[in-house]
């Protein structure tokens, strides 16, 4: 089990049709992959024993965790690290998500890229949207077909040999990196989704050292589709509290450092403010 896949799985009552077609197109395809060992967390709503009665139905090999609570994309992914950090042999871990759908041994590109460059703790997957939209690369082409049997080709004809900066899920991790910074701080980050990417960015950021300002990398030497939709969960936990969490764990100086890894200028411009506004507020509180 060199590589072992995350994938939070919920399936909302009020959505099932939907969100169960969604789950079958992800694990079909996700059958292509050459790693097939999957961690899945149990969001809800379904039980278990419900689960794991569907996931039966794919070649894949999966470990249920969770109990159909819906705890958050922070607390249920890093509860899934952690189970595989408990595992032996295991030398890289992906985040996958339900909305995505994948091609032939699609992480073989990754994990080479991974195996190949040591200063490089996680790489992101080249992912076109559901609009047709090649992330990170200001491209955009036909959308996905939604016959499934049409997407290898599609995505074949995506490839090209282009590493650029930027985050992408799916992405996939080296073990041991990810476990020397600890994943997602649960105890800072307690809301349940919103800058936990963001967290473990300044993580390997301050692992590899400031000299070597390092920035998240995707390769387009695989490409994948996701939806890339509104966050489909219906969570209400307002992303204040996790931006607080993160302020408290990494300061100012965190909010500057993701100015800086960041590529789009959305998140530039938004951490590049906050950190002027807290550079401002003491500046005032010192009475200059």
């Amino acid at each position: 089990m060199e590589l072992i896949h995350t994938l939070l799985f919920m399936i909302r009552e009020n959505s099932l049709e939907y969100d169960t077609k969604m789950a079958q197109k992800c694990l079909k395809t996700l059958e292509k992959s050459r790693y097939k060992t999957v961690v899945v967390y149990n969001q809800g709503f379904w039980s278990n024993e419900k689960l794991n009665d569907f996931l039966k139905e794919y070649n894949l090999q999966c470990f249920i965790i969770g109990n159909g609570e819906n705890v958050g994309i922070v607390a249920g992914r890093q509860n899934c690290f952690e189970y595989v950090w408990k595992l032996p042999g295991v030398s890289f871990v992906s985040e996958l998500h339900v909305d995505m759908a994948f091609t032939f041994n699609w992480e073989d590109a990754l994990v080479d890229y991974l195996k190949s460059n040591e200063n490089e703790p996680l790489i992101g997957c080249g992912i076109v949207s559901k609009e047709g939209e090649l992330i990170c690369l200001n491209e955009f082409t036909a959308p996905p077909p939604q016959e499934t049997e049409l997407l290898d080709g599609y995505l074949q004809n995506l490839k090209r040999d282009t590493v650029t900066n930027g985050l992408t899920h799916p992405c996939i991790h080296k073990m041991e990196v990810l476990k020397a910074v600890g994943g997602f701080n649960t105890r800072f980050l307690r809301g349940k989704q919103a800058y936990e990417d963001d967290s473990l960015l300044i993580g390997y950021h301050y692992y590899y050292g400031i000299r070597a300002n390092w920035k998240p990398k995707i390769n387009y030497n695989s490409v994948v589709c996701h939806d890339l939709a509104a966050q489909r969960y219906d969570v209400n936990d307002a992303g204040f509290t996790n931006y607080q969490g993160l302020v408290a764990l990494y300061g100012a100086m965190g909010l500057k450092t993701l100015a800086g890894i960041h590529k789009n200028q959305w998140p530039v411009d938004f951490f590049t403010g906050k950190y002027k506004e807290m550079e401002a507020e003491r500046l005032a509180a010192l009475g200059n």
